[in-house]
């Protein structure tokens, strides 16, 4: 059961990095302050298997409110 919650939580976080690829393009129409925001939010989701013991007890990152 466990096994499957991370390839869940795996699923998820890739699909969240996904949605805010565009992000990190040179040519993105955000302010180097939201890029900033951006590419911060995107490490946590990076982190997020890494960080965590159980995967029942992962916290997600704040996506920031531009991108919402």
């Amino acid at each position: 059961m466990e096994l499957l919650e991370w390839s869940s939580i795996r699923v998820r976080r890739d699909r969240l990095l996904r949605e805010t690829d565009h992000t990190q393009v040179q040519d993105s129409p955000l302010s180097d302050a939201q890029r900033a925001q951006a590419a911060a939010y995107r490490k946590l989701l990076r982190d997020v298997p890494q960080d965590v013991g159980d995967p029942f007890t992962v916290v997600w990152p704040e996506k920031p409110d531009f991108l919402n």
